[in-house]
């Protein structure tokens, strides 16, 4: 069994989007169903269905996850186990949600290396859930996640916390003259929905949305139209008046958490990580 189907299906169990999981792993939809279908074959059982909420475990599917899982975690601790560790080269091994990696991540790394030339930088994305194992099994020494599933010997903690605002491509716009039709609703994570809903039921009836938020920007630029944007993001936007502040919405706010081993024999690069991290967003 190749270790590339156990990665799909693990990864798309997560997701549960096959656009979602292609664009995590690099692939198209076409070679993720594939690969899927081939684990399936090779077990004889099959382990999703599709739903109104995407692909999701069948009863196979849920009784394979753990062993799925314990592979992944055994073939990362072997492969690991294979590479030659030198004592005067260390390597730092930092990771984001995708959310975050195009400027949190590249900046965070940036620092460390411009900070220290001798060491070895690696950069990961995932996403929260498969971050977290990633971290769990050695892979990542730091990933910046937006959820607080704890995971046994890990430290999950807020270190920075993302504001959303609404941003348009007309300017002078209040909340009262937004037009649902224009409006890019865009999923941005647990407990997101529900504020939205509470706050803005105007804007339920909407044309547009995305479970993919880094689309967001490039959607606006390209078409026009209204939605709720990471401020971190959207600087150089609002500054050359390329997108306006629509005046009078609501502001959403979401925690943003580092996830560590809780002992590490780094444990000093890791801290200097850590504080490399508070002071760029200080």
């Amino acid at each position: 069994m190749e270790m590339q189907l156990i990665r799909t299906f693990l990864s798309l169990a997560e997701v549960k989007r096959l656009s979602l999981c292609a664009d995590l792993l690099c692939l198209t939809k076409s070679a993720v169903s594939s690969r899927i279908r081939q684990l399936e074959n090779q077990l004889g059982k099959p382990l999703f269905s599709g739903s109104n909420s995407g692909m999701v475990l069948t009863k196979y599917g849920q009784s394979f996850y753990p062993h799925a899982a314990a592979l992944q975690q055994r073939w990362e601790q072997a492969r690991q186990e294979m590479q030659h560790n030198s004592e005067e080269i260390q390597t730092l091994r930092l990771g984001s949600h995708p959310a975050l990696a195009h400027d949190i991540l590249l900046r965070w790394t940036s620092y460390m290396w411009q900070a220290d030339r001798s060491l070895n930088i690696h950069m990961a994305a995932h996403y929260s859930q498969e971050m977290i194992n990633e971290v769990a099994i050695g892979n990542v020494d730091i990933g910046l996640i937006f959820i607080t599933d704890a995971t046994s010997g890990l430290t999950i903690k807020p270190v920075m916390e993302d504001r959303l605002l609404m941003v348009s491509t007309t300017a002078g716009l209040n909340i009262g003259q937004v037009d649902a039709n224009d409006y890019l609703y865009l999923d941005w994570g647990w407990g997101y929905s529900a504020a939205h809903s509470e706050r803005l039921p105007q804007l339920q009836q909407r044309k547009l949305s995305s479970g993919h938020g880094e689309l967001g920007l490039d959607w606006l630029l390209l078409n026009g139209g209204t939605a709720y944007l990471p401020e971190r993001t959207v600087h150089q936007e609002l500054d050359n008046s390329t997108l306006f502040q629509v005046a009078d919405a609501p502001q959403f706010k979401r925690p943003i958490y580092a996830v560590y081993p809780r002992q590490s024999n780094r444990k000093a690069l890791i801290d200097q990580s850590l504080t490399a991290l508070g002071n760029l967003h200080a």
